[in-house]
């Protein structure tokens, strides 16, 4: 099951809520294309101050590298690229905040498709907000209700079959 953080997009003007067209769901792991094609992956996501970073510590690090013993050099190059792949997606992530793009919530599923529904009926099921972008600590991942009741105030539940009765 793969976990998608949901950004939406500054609000427009004259409109009332953002584009549902418009929401971005940045995948949470690594990521493999930043891993193999850093430079197309940063520049197919417009990520332009990342990739003015990316290409001085790749610089820096190939200026370096020309001193060391060639293991190392290489050992050091192959790390760099997998630091790369595991903060891609954050660095995808506050590049969107910096943008505009609010934190609505997370959606999960195995496609992001499946995660794009379960993200979009919890809205639905929650309709009732108080802002234009909707509560923002939804968690699309199908229910809607509590699990659990919560039990009433006054009353302390205690053990792994809970009773709010006492029995004798």
């Amino acid at each position: 099951m793969t976990i998608y953080t949901v950004l939406a997009p500054p609000m427009r003007a004259g409109a009332a809520r953002p584009a549902t067209d418009d929401f971005v769901f940045v995948k949470e792991g690594f990521c493999w294309p930043a891993l193999f094609v850093p430079i197309l992956w940063l520049i197919w996501h417009r990520l332009w101050l990342v990739l003015v970073g990316y290409l001085a510590v790749s610089f820096a690090l190939l200026s370096v590298a020309e001193t060391l013993a060639q293991p190392v050099a290489a050992t050091l190059l192959i790390l760099f690229g997998f630091l790369v792949g595991l903060e891609a997606n954050n660095l995808r992530r506050w590049t969107l905040e910096r943008r505009g793009y609010h934190f609505l919530g997370v959606a999960d599923g195995e496609l992001l498709s499946d995660a794009e529904y379960r993200f979009f009926a919890g809205r639905a099921a929650n309709q009732p907000t108080n802002n234009a972008y909707g509560s923002a600590d939804i968690v699309a991942s199908g229910a809607t209700k509590p699990v659990r009741p919560i039990p009433p105030a006054g009353r302390e539940i205690v053990g792994l079959f809970p009773a709010t009765e006492v029995r004798t």
